[in-house]
């Protein structure tokens, strides 16, 4: 019993771990221009250039993963705020199986007609098992959801599919 929950603590470190070291570039898509956008849809529709659109705004949340889905990396939640390039757009909390949060600072680094780029980094007060280390995100909306993803393969490629909740 006591090797069984040794094996799950490890296991839920490592994916806290993973999950703060996500991208060092600047993820899918990073070399769109703007000018495309979905069929019938003008890039960046509802919001001037550089400016994050209405569509984002709000709270998020869903189950992450990295490793192709193998790897479980707890609940993913962030709070969007209407805000213009080089703002803090919100702060990604990583919660863990053991209840263990992490932290990330997202500020929004690219606006396009397919998804958003932000950088993020980790916050002040974040415990030991998070990276501080800087990365980029993207997300992509999907339906009515987004798509959060990263490409570092030094994390596992985490990913998840995010709902609005509020």
């Amino acid at each position: 019993m006591a090797l069984a929950v040794a094996g799950a603590l490890a296991a839920v470190t490592v994916g806290s771990v993973f999950v703060l070291d996500l991208l060092p570039g600047e993820g899918k898509d990073a070399n769109d221009s703007g000018d495309s956008a979905p069929a019938g849809r003008p890039p960046s529709a509802s919001a001037p250039s550089g400016s994050l659109p209405q569509r984002y705004v709000g709270t998020w949340e869903g189950q992450a993963a990295a490793l192709d889905g193998k790897l479980p990396l707890g609940t993913f939640r962030i709070t969007m705020k209407r805000v213009n390039v080089g703002q803090e757009l919100g702060r990604l909390h990583q919660t863990d199986a053991l209840g263990g949060v992490c932290v990330d600072v997202l500020t929004l680094k690219k606006v396009t007609g397919k998804q958003i780029v932000a950088g993020s980094v980790g916050a002040e007060g974040n415990h030991d098992g998070c990276n501080p280390a800087p990365t980029t995100v993207t997300f992509a909306p999907v339906g009515d959801d987004l798509d959060y993803a990263s490409r570092s393969e030094e994390s596992g490629r985490p990913e998840a599919r995010l709902s609005r909740i509020g």
